[in-house]
């Protein structure tokens, strides 16, 4: 079986940006990773799920919030 995983942070950090006024540069820090780090997992599905963890514990979201899964057939 395959899954299809589509990471879905990008839109979360976008939306907590815009409910809170925080900048990206704020929120990496808080997460403890860079901004470039940050920008490199918006654009891909491979990282760690202590990652997953903590921008969900910043953002007040699920996990099931920060991704998109579909099996693939």
């Amino acid at each position: 079986m395959q899954i299809q995983i589509t990471n879905k942070i990008e839109q979360k950090v976008n939306e907590y940006q815009e409910q809170t006024g925080a900048t990206k540069t704020w929120i990496a820090k808080q997460i403890g990773i860079s901004p470039a780090r940050m920008y490199q997992i918006f654009k891909t599905n491979n990282m760690m799920i202590d990652v997953y963890i903590r921008f969900a514990i910043l953002l007040d979201c699920t996990l099931e919030d920060l991704v998109e899964y579909n099996k693939i057939i």
